[in-house]
C-alpha cells in the first residue's frame, strides 16, 4: 500500500508538472496569455485531457511563485506586474547576485575554465540576436539563455551562499518576467550581451569593489530604460478618466476576501 501510494503522488506530481510547462509556455513563449488574461481551468483541462485536481494544483504553484493571482468569485488571472513591482524585482535580482558573486571572488574564482564556459554561453546569446531564423522566437530563445548565463554563474558559488541561491532560484519566474520586458528589442539584447563581457572582465580582475560598481550601475540604467518605457506606453495609452485596476493585479479588498 505505502508503495501504491508513492506511484500516485509521483503521477500527481507528473500531471501538475505537464500543466505548469503548459502555462509557462503559453505565457513566454506562445504569449497567447498575457498579463492580467484569465486562465481558464476548464479549457485547460479539456486542451490537455487532465482533471481538474493537477491542473488547480498547478494554477496554486504559479500562484505561488507570483505569477498567476486568483481572485475571488472571478477565477485564475495571470499577474499583471506593475512598474515599482519591476523596479522592485530588478533591485532584489542585482542584491542577491552581488552577494554570491562577491562570496564567488572572495572564494577566489571564477577559474579561467569557469569563465571560458561563462564566455561560450554569452557567445550563444550574440548567435541568438544575429539570427534570421528566430523570428518570433528570438526574444524567447535569448531570455532562456539569459537566465541559464545567471543560473550559471551563481552556480559558482557551490557550497557557499545557500539561502541567496535558494532565494534566487524561487525568484525565477519573476526575473523571467522583468526580463521579458526588458529584452523585446534587439538593441536591448545587444546591450546586454556587451553588459554580460564587462562583467566576465570584472570577475577575471576579482575585483569586489569593480563588481560591486558594475553590478549597481547596470541595476540604475536598467531602471532608467524601464521607467522611460512604461512612460513611453502610458503615453499611447487613451484617457479613461479615471485608474482602473487589472483583474490580474488584485486589490487590497479582493485579498482581504481570500485570507
Amino acid at each position: 500500500m505505502p508503495h501504491e501510494n508513492g506511484h500516485l503522488a509521483d503521477v500527481r506530481e507528473n500531471l501538475k508538472d505537464i500543466a505548469i510547462a503548459y502555462i509557462r509556455e503559453r505565457i513566454f513563449e506562445q504569449r497567447t496569455l498575457r498579463c492580467g488574461e484569465q486562465v481558464n481551468e476548464r479549457e485547460l483541462s479539456r486542451t490537455l485531457g487532465l482533471s481538474r485536481a493537477p491542473i488547480r494544483e498547478a494554477l496554486k504553484e504559479l500562484e505561488e511563485q507570483g505569477l498567476i493571482v486568483s481572485v475571488k468569485y472571478k477565477g485564475w488571472f495571470v499577474a499583471d506586474f506593475r512598474e515599482e513591482d519591476i523596479l522592485e524585482i530588478n533591485r532584489l535580482r542585482t542584491l542577491l547576485e552581488h552577494n554570491i558573486l562577491e562570496a564567488v571572488v572572495a572564494a577566489g574564482g571564477p577559474n579561467d575554465e569557469e569563465l571560458r564556459l561563462a564566455a561560450s554561453i554569452n557567445a550563444e546569446l550574440e548567435t541568438i540576436v544575429e539570427s534570421q531564423d528566430l523570428d518570433d522566437r528570438k526574444m524567447f530563445e535569448f531570455v532562456e539563455k539569459e537566465m541559464a548565463f545567471h543560473e550559471y554563474l551563481c552556480s559558482l558559488a557551490k557550497g557557499d551562499c545557500f539561502w541567496t541561491r535558494k532565494i534566487l532560484r524561487n525568484f525565477s519566474y519573476q526575473i523571467r518576467c522583468y526580463l521579458d520586458r526588458r529584452l523585446y528589442l534587439k538593441s536591448r539584447m545587444q546591450s546586454s550581451v556587451a553588459s554580460h563581457n564587462l562583467l566576465l572582465e570584472s570577475l577575471k580582475k576579482r575585483d569586489v569593489a569593480i563588481l560591486r560598481e558594475y553590478l549597481f550601475r547596470r541595476m540604475e540604467n536598467s531602471s532608467r530604460f524601464l521607467q522611460k518605457t512604461e512612460s513611453e506606453k502610458s503615453g499611447m495609452r487613451p484617457e479613461t478618466g479615471g485608474e482602473t485596476e487589472s483583474p490580474g493585479r488584485e486589490s487590497a479588498g479582493a485579498r482581504k476576501d481570500r485570507m
